[in-house]
């Protein structure tokens, strides 16, 4: 087994684990991430890229769920399966970057990330991953964009509530609205008597399995709406000079691919919400994996500099 490397962040507390592929034992992998760990293997061929995360995956018990979100890239038509295990990232306009997130929401539960880079771009396009805080103030502040029962639905048989679920993607019979959720919408329901609305509610944690314990994830479907996040991210992004211009200008909302679905302010202070930043400029053949619930990943934009980026993404 090669030595590991440890190198470390930019607030020095936590570490980037980085990993040489020959002769790789997962169960070092697996002891890494349940200390929150990022690990990054190098020299990755595509084929060893999706031996060593099914292999991880299995270890984990996921392996059933990295096969299935595989399978859905191509069902859905959201992403394009390039591997046996990994997929396309969602698709961008020149220069567009992409906010702090976790893949997925609380219904889907995706436990573990992992990124292999085909190519990159030469200027621009670093990977930029920020350590969740659970503790922090800040999540007084968030909501997550969801669906919820209305006051004055009919009761469900459980045939109804498996449909609900599936149709709407309600967390549980029991999601009905509280006095605390802020209605965005109704929405029209196919179920005769049962009443829906998106609402903005306070976020739930989720339990990690990597760590063992609850915890708090900026999930897509908060991050991702939050007019605060985004602004965020445009100041980071600038004090590291990691923003790049285009030579004719631009408006703001042109560099955020999902600016249209910001539909919510928190007015919460981002900065107070990760307690840890890695920046990683990936090259060909890299492979990096960590606790999707812990790790929020984003990606800055890109000239039209030599050099396409081209990196898969494998969920579990």
């Amino acid at each position: 087994m090669s030595q590991p490397q440890l190198t470390p962040d930019l607030s020095h507390r936590r570490m980037l684990l980085t990993l040489g592929c020959s002769g790789l034992d997962v169960t070092c992998v697996i002891e890494a991430l349940s200390r929150d760990c990022v690990i990054l293997i190098r020299n990755v061929s595509p084929s060893e890229a999706d031996g060593l995360v099914h292999q991880i995956a299995g270890e984990l018990g996921l392996q059933k769920k990295l096969e299935l979100e595989a399978g859905f890239s191509d069902f859905l038509g959201h992403r394009r399966r390039i591997n046996k295990y990994f997929m396309s990232v969602n698709s961008r306009e020149d220069y567009q970057f992409v906010t702090p997130h976790s893949e997925g929401d609380r219904i889907s539960n995706m436990q573990l990330s992992c990124f292999y880079c085909f190519e990159n771009s030469k200027d621009g396009g670093e990977t930029i991953l920020l350590n969740i805080d659970d503790t922090s103030e800040a999540w007084g502040l968030l909501r997550e964009k969801t669906t919820k029962i209305l006051p004055g639905s009919k009761p469900l048989s459980r045939g109804m509530i498996t449909r609900a679920k599936a149709l709407y993607r309600l967390s549980s019979p029991d999601d009905y609205l509280v006095p605390d959720d802020q209605i965005v919408a109704e929405v029209k329901s196919e179920i005769p008597g049962l009443l829906l609305a998106i609402v903005m509610a306070r976020p739930k944690r989720s339990f990690s399995l990597l760590l063992g314990r609850d915890v708090n994830v900026l999930w897509d479907n908060i991050g991702s709406v939050d007019q605060s996040c985004l602004h965020f991210f445009v100041r980071m992004l600038q004090e590291r000079e990691l923003l790049k211009f285009p030579p004719d200008g631009f408006e703001l909302h042109q560099l955020d691919p999902v600016n249209a679905g910001r539909s919510w302010c928190s007015g919460a202070d981002y900065e107070k919400l990760f307690c840890d930043e890695i920046i990683l400029k990936l090259k060909p053949g890299d492979l990096v994996i960590l606790n999707n619930l812990t790790w929020a990943h984003a990606v800055n934009n890109w000239t039209s500099a030599p050099g396409t980026r081209r990196i898969a993404v494998a969920l579990a």
